[in-house]
Order: C-alpha cells, then structure tokens, then sequence
C-alpha cells in the first residue's frame, strides 16, 4: 500500500481545507457549506445557492503519474491546484494487448483478464480516499467493457467481430466487465460513494453494423453502470464523443448519473446545457469546448466564456466544465473557469 508521509497528508489536508474555506466566504449570507462532499450534496438536491456553480475540469497525467505515488501526488496537486468541486481519478492502467488478431492468434483462444487487474488503479484510489476523501467526492472513472476491449483489440478488428462472431465478441466484453465489476465493488468497499462513469460505441460511425449499440454497448454499460450506481450518491454520466459524433442521445435516458455530461455537437448542431437539462431532467456539467478556449485563450477570455454559459445555461442545475478531457489547458485557464463558477453572481 502506497503512504504519503504524515507531514505530507497533513498538508494536503490543511490545503483543502483552506481552499473550501476560502470558495465559501463570500458566499456565506448563502449558506455555501465549506465542505466540498456537503456541497455537492445540496448541488444533486437543487438546494444549493446560485451564486455558487460547482466545476470541474478532468486532464490526463504524465508517464510517471499513472499508478502509485505519482499519480497520488499529481490527482491531489491537480485538486488543490484548480479548486474542483470533485475529485475524478483518471482510467489511466491501460489494459495489455491480450490477443493480436492479425497474427496467429484466434478469437478462440482469447483468455480472460485476471479479475483484479485494475488492482494498480485501485491502490490509487483508496490513497487518495485516505487523504481527502471526507472532505471532497473521489469519483473513479469506470471506462465500460467496449471501451477497455478497443485498447486491445481495436475499432476494426471489434467491427468484424461484431458483424461476423458477436457471440466472441461478447465473450471478451465479458471478460473486461469481471474485472471492472471488482474494481467497483472494491471502492465500495472503502466506502467510494460516486464514480465517474463513461460510454462509447454509440456513434454514428457504428450504425453500419445492425444491433451494435442495442446487443454489444448497452447491455454491457448498463451491467457495469447499474453496479456503479447501486447506493452510490454523487455520480456523472459522460457520453464521451471522443472517437466519434453522435445523432441521438434519448437511448441514454435510462443510464444512470445524478449529472450528465453531454457532447457539444448533435448531429452537426449545437447541443447546449440547456438542451442537456431538458433531455434528461438532470443537473449538467459542461459549457466550454476542449478545443477552444480553455486551451488557446487568456485567463481573462476564458472567464468571459464562462460568463456567457452561466448567464445561458439552466440556473442551478449545471456543473462549469468540457465535454472532454482538457490536458493541454493551462492551470490558470482551469483555475479561472472554476473560480468564475464559485463566484456566478459578481459583475
């Protein structure tokens, strides 16, 4: 088991301390709770003051902050850093190739993962729980089974299977699920309360292939998610568009999520907050494009930009964020955009 020295859980402690402190200040005629994890709470409830928005950006960590230490050192540097209302452990143990396909290798001799493989991932989160998980929500991400069998097998070699072998194909996926099923029972166990859980392989790109999303992604997100979401108190549902844009999000209506993250694009038009909320009946997190300017624009364009979706978005049902991950935005881009949040009502 990984542990950080007393002096340093101390100091993380006090930090976080400090910044829930000072986020609330000004806001405490409003009843702000300092408490990030009570803060949220009142957030799902509705209850929460709208001159408070939560917010929370989510970036991918260096080769050294993968697992152990480091990636203790860098999720909990990157909280106190930018002031997130949550705490999202990245997916980042990558799952070994277990089979090439183009070689002599056959979907018949596909063995499966040992059932806690993402133990590495785990150890990391239970850490950070120990650090700071009374005071802010740790919320693992639990990629589903499609998506941690792509890194191994690959979009086109899932493509044939699907078409030719579904029954393999569903095999493997199968496979995946065991391990991700005891990474999220061992959470529970050290009392994990929300996940952040994500999809894919509902693209439009897929919809050559008949019965892809209804047979292969979504009964296998649902087994994963529905385990995530039993007892669970603050979780977020991502539909991620990363490898892919999408025409139709209502087959994501009965996924769980307390808040939803939604892409920016439907079908070649916009889809706003405010489309989000009236979808789904949830509170949102979203409002600023990964591409734009989070990344490319200054401290103070990215606080107009928040502004602008504050003064747009559904009043105390979002989250300030991305549709995505946002690793290439300066720390202060992130800071200033969750800062803006914490203080909605200031001219």
């Amino acid at each position: 088991m990984m542990n950080l020295s007393a002096k340093g859980v101390a100091a993380a402690l006090l930090a976080l301390s400090t910044l829930s402190m000072a986020s609330c200040c000004a806001h405490q005629d409003a009843g702000i709770p300092a408490n990030k994890k009570e803060l949220m709470d009142a957030f799902v409830a509705g209850t929460l003051d709208e001159s408070y928005v939560p917010g929370a950006f989510f970036v991918h960590f260096d080769a050294n902050s993968k697992v152990g230490e480091g990636a203790v050192r860098s999720h909990i540097n990157y909280l106190l850093q930018t002031n997130a209302d949550v705490l999202k452990v990245q997916f980042e143990q990558r799952p070994d190739k277990i089979t090439d396909l183009d070689k002599q290798e056959t979907w018949d001799n596909i063995a499966p993962v040992p059932e806690d493989y993402y133990r590495p991932t785990f150890e990391v989160i239970r850490e950070l729980n120990r650090l700071v998980g009374n005071d802010v929500y740790i919320l693992p991400t639990i990629y589903s089974p499609y998506q941690v069998a792509r890194q191994s097998l690959g979009d086109e070699n899932i493509a044939k299977a699907a078409q030719e072998r579904p029954e393999d194909l569903k095999r493997v996926f199968g496979y995946y699920a065991v391990a991700l099923e005891w990474l999220v029972d061992a959470c529970k166990e050290i009392g994990i309360e929300g996940f952040y859980m994500t999809t894919q392989g509902g693209e439009m790109k897929y919809y050559y292939i008949p019965g892809f999303f209804e047979e292969l992604i979504k009964p296998f997100d649902l087994r994963i998610m529905n385990r995530c979401a039993e007892g669970a108190k603050m979780s977020i549902l991502h539909i991620c568009d990363w490898e892919g844009t999408y025409d139709d999000l209502t087959r994501y209506l009965d996924y769980p999520g307390h808040i939803v993250n939604t892409p920016l694009v439907l079908n070649g038009t916009p889809f706003t907050l405010q489309d989000g909320y009236a979808l789904f009946k949830r509170p949102v997190l979203g409002g600023l494009d990964r591409h734009k300017e989070i990344i490319t624009e200054s401290p103070e364009v990215v606080k107009a930009v928040v502004k602008k979706a504050l003064a747009d978005g559904p009043k105390g049902k979002m989250m300030v964020g991305a549709e995505c991950t946002v690793s290439e935005a300066p720390i202060e881009n992130i800071w200033t955009a969750i800062n803006t949040g914490h203080n909605a009502t200031e001219e």
